[in-house]
């Protein structure tokens, strides 16, 4: 004969009870037994029994019924929450003991995960609103490589809606080898009939341990165009500027001289007209001469040949080119750096020799000093930064600082500051130059890598 074994489920209001039934078992056997002993009248002994036995299933109910309705008042408040409503608290007319702090504690941990997810809500509304208005295609993929998500910015660049290609390979909007793509980098792409050049930035996030794609791509096709129109009329400008002031006196000149041929050469004053004008032109063709020179010495940068130097050796080497100057040499801690030495200096010299003059340009004629200039060099953010002080005249029109020619010097070529900040960028860093806060003057700063 097989025996059914019945699995017994128990619960905790379950074992509440049984252990409370347990507590009275004793007492109420103890209290049966004097009560049967007792000699008293049997349906007294018979009412007794039954008292203690309803006394007794009445406080096992009303502990049942208490320790159930709690336990469910906290379920319905925890599913609530999870839910989405966070308004549910619990009541109890326990002020004080365990359940007070229970109900305390629940009540906090409702109200804390409400505001949460609030604050998630919003923060979703807010990133779908950014995504939904940014200017830059955002496109992201799943780890098969299918598209998940486009933003309306991705729609306009790729002319196609997010419905028509959700769930496709990415190649078929032509990014192909976009998701090859190391961080960031401008690239070009072929998108329909047209090449465009975008940023592109590719970054990588995990859904459920798989691994996805994260595309941003900026269109800056119509920025560089926009740039390039900027910087030719900017060149141009400069360089019609520089030309006619060459041609335009050879002009005039040569008219001149051509009516001065039909004179009569042999008198003194008609040589010398001559030799002054021929003089006139030789000496303006050898300035465009010098121009176009200095432009291809702009353009013809060859790239930097780096070897490690220190920078505390690096400076004395520079300042010992101008002994006249009264240098202050800040102390700073001495680093080791890779650098083009020959053309770092050469960049640092263009920058004394503009500080030299701006601070000659303060002087008077009369009341000649020694001029001080500060050199100096700091870390800062993993950066190391060569900075030069000077007390001069300051600068009047800093949006033209870079621009290749322009000059307000009447010796000068107009290509130096652009030409120490094309060496800066050569060596992964930059130029950056302003006037002073604290006084007159300019602080010229060369940001370079110290690796």
């Amino acid at each position: 004969m097989t025996k059914i074994k019945r699995k017994i489920v128990k619960s905790y209001e379950g074992d509440i009870i049984r252990l409370v039934l347990l507590a009275t078992a004793l007492p109420s056997a103890l209290l049966f037994y004097f009560v049967i002993s007792a000699g008293i009248s049997i349906y007294l002994k018979i009412l007794i029994i039954l008292f203690v036995v309803i006394v007794t299933g009445y406080s096992c109910f009303s502990i049942w019924q208490k320790i159930t309705y709690q336990l469910r008042t906290s379920i319905n408040i925890i599913e609530s929450v999870i839910f989405g409503d966070g308004t549910t608290r619990p009541v109890s007319r326990y002020k004080q003991g365990a359940l007070a702090e229970f109900n305390h504690t629940l009540t906090g941990l409702s109200s804390a995960i409400s505001t949460h997810k609030q604050e998630l809500k919003e923060q979703q509304l807010l990133l779908t609103k950014i995504i939904n208005q940014i200017d830059v295609a955002i496109i992201t993929t799943d780890h098969n490589n299918a598209i998940v998500l486009m933003n309306p910015s991705a729609e306009k660049l790729f002319a196609c809606r997010f419905e028509a290609v959700i769930g496709g390979p990415i190649n078929q909007l032509g990014l192909q080898d976009a998701l090859n793509v190391d961080g960031q980098k401008v690239v070009e792409f072929q998108l329909k009939q047209h090449r465009k050049k975008v940023y592109l930035h590719v970054d990588k996030y995990l859904v459920n341990t798989q691994t996805h794609n994260l595309i941003f791509i900026t269109d800056i096709q119509q920025l560089l165009r926009e740039e390039e129109r900027i910087a030719w009329q900017r060149l141009v400008r400069v360089l019609s500027h520089e030309i006619n002031n060459s041609l335009a006196p050879i002009a005039s000149i040569s008219e001149s001289l051509a009516k001065l041929t039909r004179a009569d050469l042999t008198q003194a004053d008609n040589k010398a007209d001559l030799h002054q004008g021929l003089c006139v032109i030789s000496e303006r063709a050898h300035s465009l001469n010098t121009f176009i020179k200095s432009y291809q010495q702009l353009s013809t940068l060859p790239p930097p040949v780096k070897s490690l130097m220190s920078v505390a050796d690096f400076i004395l080497s520079t300042t010992a080119l101008y002994p006249q100057i009264n240098w202050q040499l800040p102390k700073s801690p001495d680093i080791s750096f890779f650098v083009d030495c020959q053309q770092l200096q050469q960049a640092l010299v263009n920058l004394i020799t503009n500080a030299i003059e701006a601070s000659n340009t303060n002087q008077s004629a009369s009341n000649k000093e020694p001029i001080s200039l500060t050199l100096q060099w700091k870390i800062s953010e993993g950066k190391l930064l060569i900075q030069l002080l000077d007390s001069g005249v300051g600068i009047a029109n800093i949006d033209n600082l870079f621009v290749p020619f322009y000059t307000t010097k009447t010796q000068g070529s107009g290509i130096g500051l652009v030409l120490s900040r094309q060496i800066a960028m050569n060596h992964d860093g930059d130029l950056h130059i302003e006037n002073r806060d604290t006084q007159r003057g300019v602080q010229a700063t060369i940001v370079l890598p110290t690796r």
